[in-house]
């Protein structure tokens, strides 16, 4: 739901800020795939150039649908593959494949081609550790315990690509603020049963050198730590080193085609024998709550519960006195009281504030 401004390229190309929607380009057209959420705002905010195709009507197809029944046989189609999940990137193939047309993965995206120097640049936030006696595990037991699983359940893995940010930071005990209301940092993780590769932006760490940094993060001392854009050219090495062992690379059911694209291109003919699409093992480790996580999420309601407390006596009172207040000031008013509070890192998303025609 909430990205980085940089990868805003839907709003920027049509104007439309929706959370859910997709475009679709051809020469001559352009379509935007929403559901019944933001007709009105899609409707509001797109000019003449666009179709808006409000999905869940009758006879308005899904983006993925249109594609294999609205463009014509023969076509190439264009995706940038870190923008599409794997697997539905398969499932469109295997829905074009009848109508001799090809899902083709682009280098470099076009909308940033025509956003030009106006793109924002990606963030580059400070990334920062959070103590065992926050997260309750240490990372050297987390990635003991994830590679623990992949020995008794993928014997013939050698390695596992963690490409989803949340699990990232989990694993590492690594927090960031790259995308707004959510602690996390752009970056990639290759485990190996020998060693565990952290793929991020250098400005991002606060130390000068990746050996000081494995020491102030706590991280363990098998931690190698790796550029964030070398993480494609990795993959290929590593597919390419593993493909003549008969090893595999374990990847998540979640990963982008990108991720599959540089794993197959490294490992060359046959390599679709390397690649091992699972559910994370991260994923359900992380899912699995200890007793200082949990008491964690009980303090800090406990917190949250007092700042409320607080904000609907104030408001109570400012009512009683007949001070007219917006929704941006009562808004603010309980951010203020929630940032008040011990350990108070921002908020979980925007509050949802309304009053007199919007209540």
């Amino acid at each position: 739901e909430y990205l980085a401004d940089c990868d805003a390229r839907r709003a920027f190309i049509s104007g439309f800020t929706g959370s859910a929607g997709c475009a679709v380009i051809t020469k001559n057209d352009a379509y935007m795939f929403t559901d019944g959420r933001y007709f009105l705002q899609a409707a509001e905010q797109m000019d003449s150039n666009w179709t808006l195709m409000k999905q869940g009507l009758p006879d308005v197809p899904t983006w993925q649908d249109f594609l294999h029944k609205n463009l014509p046989n023969n076509s190439r189609i264009g995706i940038d593959p870190q923008l599409i999940l794997a697997a539905d990137a398969k499932t469109i193939k295997e829905q074009l494949s009848p109508k001799s047309s090809q899902l083709v993965s682009i280098p470099t995206n076009l909308i940033d081609l025509v956003w030009a120097s106006n793109r924002p640049s990606r963030p580059e936030n400070s990334v920062f550790h959070l103590p065992v006696e926050y997260a309750g595990q240490s990372s050297e037991d987390k990635i003991a315990g994830i590679r623990k699983e992949i020995k008794q359940k993928h014997k013939e893995a050698e390695a596992l690509v963690v490409n989803m940010l949340d699990e990232v930071a989990w694993l590492f005990n690594l927090r960031g603020s790259d995308i707004a209301y959510n602690p996390v940092f752009f970056a990639y993780a290759v485990l190996t049963h020998s060693k565990s590769t952290l793929y991020i932006r250098p400005s991002q760490l606060s130390s000068s050198s990746a050996a000081e940094l494995l020491k102030t993060s706590h991280l363990p001392p098998d931690v190698e730590i790796r550029p964030y854009d070398s993480i494609f050219d990795d993959l290929k090495k590593l597919s390419a080193e593993l493909k003549p062992q008969g090893k595999k690379i374990l990847v998540s059911n979640k990963a982008s085609l990108a991720v599959e694209d540089a794993l197959l291109s490294g490992a060359g003919e046959g390599g679709k024998d390397v690649v091992q699409v699972v559910r994370s093992p991260v994923t359900d480790a992380k899912a699995i709550k200890n007793e200082v996580e949990v008491e964690g999420f009980r303090q800090c309601h406990l917190r949250d519960g007092a700042a409320l407390a607080r904000y609907f006596a104030w408001l109570q009172e400012q009512l009683e006195k007949g001070v007219e207040l917006t929704e941006s000031s009562a808004a603010d008013q309980l951010e203020l009281y929630r940032s008040e509070n011990d350990l108070f890192k921002g908020l979980s998303f925007s509050t949802i504030s309304s009053t007199g025609p919007n209540g």
